[in-house]
């Protein structure tokens, strides 16, 4: 038990470091002489959308749905349900 729980906060802290690490690669990125090219990246076409459109409506639809899970899971199980 105490193996897995240490095997999934470690987890947590990965994402956590490779989410920051992504935001300040795409800051750097966007206020460098890679503007360009970072701003080329976002309007390429995938699929129906283009990247910049993928990130606004379906990655973030899914990132709040995650979120809402959570909270509503804290709300009946954990700490907010006391």
């Amino acid at each position: 038990m105490a193996a897995n729980l240490h095997r999934v906060r470690a987890q947590e802290r990965l994402a956590g470091i490779l989410l920051i690490a992504a935001a300040v690669l795409a800051i750097a990125c966007a206020n460098s002489p890679l503007r360009a090219g970072y701003e080329g990246w976002l309007q390429f076409d995938l699929g129906p959308l283009d990247v910049d459109h993928w990130i606004a409506e379906a990655l973030m639809a899914i990132f709040f749905l995650l979120v809402g899970l959570e909270v509503k899971r804290e709300w009946f199980e954990g700490r907010l349900s006391r």
